[in-house]
């Protein structure tokens, strides 16, 4: 097998169970995230990791079939990091609203998420979805702290409490960009 940096990448895979990015020629679907379980000239054995860090099976591939191999970059690391810690997105947080049949139900809610200030929601706002951690609240509007699909801290934004038409809380993705927030802070 001649040695080339594609041939080491995938052999580093292996020793250190290094997460790589794989692109596939023709395949519109992203790539997979995998380390490499064994590999010959020819072919590649994976390892496959779903975007919540959880084992999704093995994968073989031809070798001439992938187009490029992502190594070090954000994804990987948070990838590392999932697969890691991915027990922990399988506990749902504790924290549980409580609703009530007043008008102000969402300036309500607001409020409670505020008290609970380490909790990451997703609201959606005007039809698009925006997730975070609820600072501070009137009875008018609030600030939220927010994060990207990726757990990046994207700064404050302050919404108006009458624009929020939905709340999601403890879903897969609220604990994983929870879980990655705070990887990115050095707080797990």
């Amino acid at each position: 097998m001649e040695e080339t940096l594609f041939y080491e990448t995938l052999a580093k895979s292996k020793a250190e169970k290094e997460i790589i990015g794989i692109w596939q020629y023709g395949d519109d679907n992203g790539f997979l995230s995998v380390y490499v379980i064994d590999f010959n000239e020819h072919l590649v054995l994976f390892q496959h990791y779903s975007r919540f860090g959880k084992n999704d099976g093995i994968i073989t591939l031809q070798i001439a079939g992938i187009q490029g191999i992502d190594v070090k970059d954000d994804y990987a690391k948070a990838m590392e990091c999932l697969v890691e810690y991915s027990s922990i997105l399988e506990k749902e947080p504790e924290f549980r609203p409580q609703l009530n049949s007043t008008e102000e139900w969402q300036s309500d809610l607001i409020k409670q998420l505020a008290k609970n200030s380490e909790t990451l929601v997703s609201l959606e706002i005007n039809g698009g979805y925006f997730s975070g951690y609820v600072k501070k609240a009137t009875d008018m509007d609030f600030e939220m702290n927010c994060v990207g699909k990726m757990g990046e801290d994207e700064g404050n934004v302050i919404y108006r409490i009458e624009d929020v038409t939905e709340f999601r809380l403890h879903d897969w993705d609220d604990r994983k960009k929870d879980l990655l927030f705070k990887w990115r802070k050095a707080s797990l």
